[in-house]
Parts: C-alpha cells; sequence; structure tokens
C-alpha cells in the first residue's frame, strides 16, 4: 500500500502524544491498516519524512524498557531544540535538571533537588510554578518519573542526543551492549562496565551469565521476566 491517509493518521498520532507507546501504536497500525505489519508501515511513513529531515525513531525507556515511537530531527543539532512554549525560566530549570542527571553517577534526581533549585534560578520560579512544569515534562516524556526520582525521558533521548553529547561529552556513556546512549542503567562493580537494563535482561535471558564484558556477578541485580525487576 502507497502511502496514504492512514499512515498521516498514524504520524498526527505521534505528534500528538509527542512520544506514542509501541504498544498504543500498535493497536493503532492494527485498527487502521487490519494488520501487524509495523516495520512496512513506520518505513512508508519514514521515506515521506525524508524531504524533511524528520523520521520516526524507537526508543526504549531506560527505567521500564518499553519502546514509544518519536517524531525527530535528522539533522544533528549543537544547540538543543527545545519547544517554543517553554519560558526562560522554564528551560533554565531544565538544564540544570538535564545536567545533573547526566553528570550523577545514577542517572536520577530527586524531585525535592528539582524543587529546591528554584531559589537558584536567574530567572524567578515559584515552585508551585516548578511542580506543574516538572509534571509536563514527564506528560511529554521529556523526563520520566518513578519513586520520587526524575530521569531522562524517551523524548529527551530521541532528540537532544546531540546536545547533550556536545555539552557533557565527559560524562557521555554509551551501552555496551547495544551502542547507543546511556543515561541510567546497571553498573558492574568489577569493570565499571554500564549497560541499559533492558539490553542486560535480554543478554541474561540469552547467556545465563552476569557482566557482559568481565562476566563478575552483579550485586543488586535480579532477572526475572518483569523488565522492572531489573534493578541496581
Amino acid at each position: 500500500m502507497s502511502y496514504s491517509k492512514k499512515h498521516k493518521v498514524l504520524l498526527q498520532a505521534i505528534i500528538q502524544e509527542g512520544a506514542l507507546s509501541e504498544y498504543e501504536g500498535k493497536k493503532l497500525v492494527l485498527e487502521l491498516f487490519g494488520h501487524d505489519h509495523i516495520a512496512k508501515v513506520l518505513n512508508d511513513i519514514n521515506i515521506k519524512l525524508q524531504l524533511l529531515n524528520m523520521t520516526i525513531k524507537c526508543v526504549n525507556c531506560e527505567v521500564t524498557g518499553n519502546l514509544y515511537w518519536i517524531l525527530a530531527s535528522t539533522v544533528q543539532e549543537k544547540s538543543a531544540n527545545f519547544p517554543l512554549e517553554f519560558s526562560q525560566a522554564q528551560l533554565e530549570l531544565l538544564r540544570n535538571i538535564y545536567s545533573e542527571i547526566i553528570t550523577s553517577n545514577t542517572g536520577k534526581v530527586s524531585s525535592t533537588w528539582c524543587l529546591n533549585l528554584c531559589s537558584t534560578l536567574n530567572h524567578r520560579l515559584t515552585k508551585t510554578e516548578a511542580e506543574e512544569f516538572l509534571q509536563l515534562l514527564v506528560n511529554r516524556k521529556w523526563l520520566f518519573y518513578k519513586n520520587g526520582k526524575y530521569y531522562i525521558g524517551v523524548r529527551s533521548i530521541a532528540e537532544l542526543q546531540q546536545y547533550f553529547k556536545d555539552t557533557y561529552d565527559d560524562n557521555f556513556t554509551t551501552c555496551i551492549l547495544c551502542k547507543q546512549s546511556l543515561y541510567y542503567g546497571a553498573k558492574c562493580d568489577s569493570c565499571d562496565t554500564t549497560t541499559h537494563v533492558y539490553c542486560l535482561k535480554a543478554y541474561m535471558r540469552n547467556s545465563k551469565l552476569g557482566c557482559p564484558n568481565c562476566h563478575s556477578a552483579m550485586p543488586g541485580i535480579t532477572y526475572s521476566d518483569d523488565t522492572n525487576s531489573l534493578q541496581n
């Protein structure tokens, strides 16, 4: 089937959500096209998007392992293309949060730290305004929130990777298994090798080994069929 209105509906859904979960995407493809040939449908859309220097990227959430479809530019920009509706105060807060997460050893930052940061910003932002903004960032998948901690969201991974690499080059890490950027993952105590939790889950399922580099046991890492059972 050539590019049609059905493809446009799917593309609009991705744009509307900011990051459309693969689960919801598959349901929509089945509803629109009557089949589950996901790769073919996404490829047809990406062919059209080439002229606009855009593409649909498939990105895993680093915490849950869930896959999302995200519309992103194929032109790597050194400057971050943040949404125009963000105010200067909001952008300053977000950049500080990114910096804290990426330069930390844990790949996350507490909600308390984020709110306390408001008093140090050059541009005024109340804690109430910050809470509302942080919720918006989570809803739009720029950040991920779990148990009082914020992590880099799938949309940031898809759209801001070049910015992160250029800005935080000394702290930029890649997963030894998938070779993609890594902000939060599992770290081996023996050789400091880092992997995405979902990559390690697949590796352990297939190999039954520990660290993919030195094969040492990784204390605190538990494998089961649930991605969220792999914690570090």
